[in-house]
């Protein structure tokens, strides 16, 4: 294993918390090390980054949020190199999941001790993700925020509420290890990891080592119920309310029940655009990342 690291910074994430990322990597990165660095440019300019990375890297660190952590690793499938992540991001779903640090000291410290974790990943449509994909309301907020000029928990919170008035659920055939369900729901998420991000648990038994995606299912509820669904989703206790629904499986196909009517998609918090079908797979133990050793849930 050589020692060079490439670090590859998003430049817009979350709310600015890439700043001074460079100066602490130079100041706390173990000087067994190499770093290189380079930032981001455009959409999809980290995984070109991470493939070239692969040829003369042992590492690859992402900084900003998962957005930018789906990039990188979307370059490093079909490599062996390692993983690691600096949190910059809005939600950080996949950094808080494997309980990385969120200061940048912490967080390269982690990086120094190079403690991997090898983890499922999966695909949706053919595109890797690490943390959750789906579609319905969730789905419909994340466009709508990819949009905002503000970043950050409260703008996507504001948001969401905006939406949840005019939001209607629909009917849906989910079609698990060739077994189909028909539902009506408000949200569909297909989760690898635990969370959306911020510690919003929408899967909290989903685990990244077990072969596995949890499909959680939230099936349309009252404005009162919602107060309670809300702090279910925030306790780590969303799978014991009455209107979720939670099926495992190793592919999932989603579509609407209504011929020719297109699925909002979003996936690790990006939005996926309108599709005909959805199709996720899991990618058993196909990335190799680097967690603290002593960590939760993975």
């Amino acid at each position: 294993m050589n020692n060079n690291i490439c670090f590859i910074i998003n430049p817009v994430s979350g709310t600015g918390n890439w700043k001074g990322v460079e100066e602490n990597i130079k100041k706390y990165l173990s000087s067994s090390f190499t770093p290189i660095i380079h930032y981001t440019k455009y959409h999809g300019h980290a995984t070109i980054l991470a493939e070239d990375a692969t040829e003369n890297c042992s590492l690859i660190i992402a900084v900003g949020g998962d957005g930018i952590v789906n990039e990188v690793a979307a370059g490093m499938m079909s490599s062996s190199v390692g993983l690691g992540i600096i949190p910059a991001g809005s939600g950080n779903a996949v950094a808080n999941h494997f309980t990385i640090p969120r200061t940048h000291k912490e967080a390269i410290e982690c990086i120094n001790k190079t403690h991997f974790s090898t983890v499922d990943t999966a695909l949706v449509n053919d595109t890797p993700f690490l943390a959750v994909a789906g579609t319905g309301f969730d789905a419909e907020v994340a466009a709508l925020f990819a949009g905002s000029k503000t970043r950050g928990f409260f703008s996507y919170l504001y948001l969401s509420a905006i939406k949840y008035f005019t939001y209607k659920p629909s009917e849906y055939e989910i079609i698990v290890d060739g077994k189909m369900h028909h539902k009506k729901a408000f949200v569909i998420s297909v989760a690898n990891s635990s969370q959306y991000g911020n510690n919003a648990y929408i899967a909290p038994q989903a685990s990244t080592k077990d072969g596995l995606l949890d499909v959680s299912i939230i099936k349309p509820f009252t404005v009162f119920s919602s107060v309670v669904l809300l702090w279910r989703l925030f306790r780590k206790t969303l799978h014991h309310s009455p209107y979720v629904e939670i099926i495992r499986g190793k592919d999932i196909v989603i579509r609407k029940t209504k011929t020719g009517e297109k699925l909002c998609l979003h996936y690790d918090g990006e939005p996926g655009g309108m599709v005909d079908k959805i199709h996720i797979s899991v990618q058993p133990r196909s990335l190799r990342i680097i967690t603290p050793e002593k960590h939760g849930r993975i």
